[in-house]
């Protein structure tokens, strides 16, 4: 059973994080708003570093290095990512 902590959205400087828009094996996704002005909204993956093997590792710094460079009107657009102690 699943402690209710890992249902919270977790705490971003940048970003207010609401609802959860979906959850996998490794990740869960939140609608979050930018703070200041723009309040824009973005989707925010959260990685549970301790899901990863070395090989679930090495995929998702790929994922992040291809995403990174990646412009299309039909792919979602990685415009930040950070590293913490917990998750990625």
């Amino acid at each position: 059973m699943a402690s209710a902590s890992s249902f919270a959205p977790p705490k971003l400087a940048d970003f207010i994080l609401t609802e959860r828009l979906g959850s996998g094996t490794y990740a869960t996704v939140y609608k979050a708003y930018r703070k200041g002005d723009s309040r824009e909204v973005v989707a925010v993956k959260v990685v549970a570093k301790k899901t990863l093997n070395k090989a679930s590792t090495e995929n998702l710094l790929t994922e992040i290095e291809i995403l990174k460079t990646v412009r299309h009107p039909h792919i979602v657009q990685l415009k930040d990512f950070q590293l913490d102690s917990h998750r990625r």
